[in-house]
């Protein structure tokens, strides 16, 4: 194997790592919109803003830039170029003028069913 293809094996198993622990950590979204989060005045639609990889090393800044232009940082995957979080569906363009950010993308839900439902 060489060390590139070894070096993208390693980014690919972080961020899928990253993708089932966030899957774990989520909240039953089975009787909701999963692009929804409850409890604000207008409801934020959950995000994930990829940096481009020449903004990488900036991507602590990029991160206070989000919040800036009205994201609601929950957390940053420096390692894979990641932040995600959630916004106003009305703010989502405004992130594109942040330079480094590459893609924005909405956040898919997944819930399994318990240990104990008929479906296992």
């Amino acid at each position: 194997m060489n060390s590139n293809f070894r070096k993208l094996l390693g980014i690919t198993s972080i961020a899928i790592l990253c993708l089932a622990i966030s899957i774990y950590l989520s909240t039953d979204v089975s009787t909701q919109n999963p692009l929804l989060i409850q409890g604000t005045e207008m409801s934020e639609v959950k995000i994930s803003v990829s940096v481009d990889e020449a903004h990488l090393s900036q991507i602590e800044e990029i991160s206070q830039q989000l919040q800036s232009s009205g994201m609601n940082v929950e957390q940053t995957l420096s390692i894979i170029g990641v932040v995600s979080g959630s916004i106003k569906p009305d703010h989502i363009n405004s992130l594109y003028q942040i330079e480094g950010v590459k893609n924005v993308e909405s956040q898919e839900s997944y819930q399994l069913a318990p240990p104990s439902s008929e479906l296992q």
